[in-house]
């Protein structure tokens, strides 16, 4: 079986390197031969996409003309793969219609709700690129045959475009993010990993993180790949994100924190600070929003906290309980390994692939 797999992004990005590169290996051990085209390589990230307005204008158009030039390349050929599996790669017009006379042999895999807008306040090039998406998706969505979404609710989305939907959440790689070396400390780290422009959501803790401050003196905060964020009550480690450093930050962790407004783009999300947490053994306090709600068993490998008093309830309770605090994470590592590990997932992958291709 030969397949073509298209990605948004190089294996910097969380969502190409774990819905797309990660899978590689194993695919191709299985005897699948793989091609892999990525539209937007790391370098053009790293030097464009955060350097002030004009160079993320100069971002997008470079972008979406790299997306033209393997749009087009997909359609010339097409005809040498069994497969085309694309990875959340929004095609300009008319490339998606031209695609559809191939619609049997397409796969399209999206993770978040990028139907919606994450930050309905940002700046116009932020909107410019949110009216592409409402636009671009459903036009990939009519092209594809078959989908594969993280959740329920991107699901229904993908199912209203006539899609066979297929539901792969995740994957977590269990042997890159394992447990540490437990540690006997008094110290009790908050951890949480993201992006700078998802620091925001830590707003909704602010309140509940400072009461903790008060209560006990040997608090801290660590925070990976955020933008500043300070706290009146609780030292605040910040350190930068780095593919090669964040298990031995991630390791560092006591407890792992994932709140959430319940929105639109949120209910879209798949989770994946929670695979981390609980693949590494770290108990986890999130909001009860979507997917969270499936990954994290109330009172057996962490806490769902709806209100700013749960929130202090819940981390108060795996503050004072080193015991709790292991055997959440141990309930948390088993659930990872058995139920949203890569090698699990592959295999799903390779199923599904498998079942299309002999279609």
């Amino acid at each position: 079986m030969k397949v073509l797999f298209i990605a948004q992004y190089g294996a910097r990005a969380a969502s190409s390197r774990t819905r797309v590169f990660d899978y590689l290996p194993l695919l191709q051990r299985a005897g699948v031969e793989t091609t892999l085209k990525v539209v937007v390589p790391d370098p053009l990230v790293e030097r464009m996409a955060s350097k002030g307005r004009i160079s993320r204008l100069v971002y997008y158009v470079r972008s979406w003309w790299r997306a033209c030039g393997v749009g087009w390349m997909c359609l010339f050929h097409v005809s040498r793969y069994d497969l085309l599996f694309i990875q959340k790669v929004l095609f300009p017009f008319p490339i998606p219609c031209f695609l559809k006379a191939f619609r049997h042999k397409i796969v399209f895999d999206f993770d978040d709700a990028i139907f919606t807008t994450e930050a309905p306040e940002a700046s116009w090039l932020h909107r410019l690129r949110t009216r592409r998406r409402e636009s671009g998706l459903p036009a990939m969505l009519r092209a594809s045959g078959h989908v594969v979404i993280e959740n329920a609710y991107t699901a229904a989305y993908a199912k209203s475009y006539g899609c066979e939907v297929f539901r792969i959440t995740g994957p977590i790689d269990t042997e890159r993010y394992r447990p540490g070396v437990p540690k006997k400390k008094e110290e009790v780290v908050l951890g949480w990993i993201g992006s700078p422009t998802t620091t925001r959501y830590l707003d909704l803790i602010r309140k509940p993180l400072d009461e903790l401050g008060k209560r006990f003196s040997h608090l801290r905060v660590c925070l990976i790949g955020s933008e500043a964020f300070r706290l009146d009550t609780l030292p605040t480690t910040q350190v930068p994100w780095s593919l090669d450093t964040e298990v031995d930050h991630l390791r560092t962790f006591d407890i792992g924190l994932m709140p959430l407004p319940d929105d639109a783009f949120t209910r879209g999300k798949g989770g994946y600070k929670l695979l981390q947490y609980l693949a590494m053994g770290i108990p986890v306090v999130a909001s009860p929003v979507e997917i969270n709600r499936e990954i994290v068993e109330d009172g057996v490998n962490g806490f769902l906290a709806g209100d700013e008093a749960e929130w202090v309830d819940c981390l108060e309770r795996l503050i004072v309980d080193r015991e709790l605090r292991q055997k959440m994470g141990q309930a948390g590592r088993e659930k990872m390994e058995q139920q949203y590990s890569l090698r699990r997932s592959s295999q799903r992958l390779l199923d599904l692939l498998t079942q299309v291709a002999n279609r």
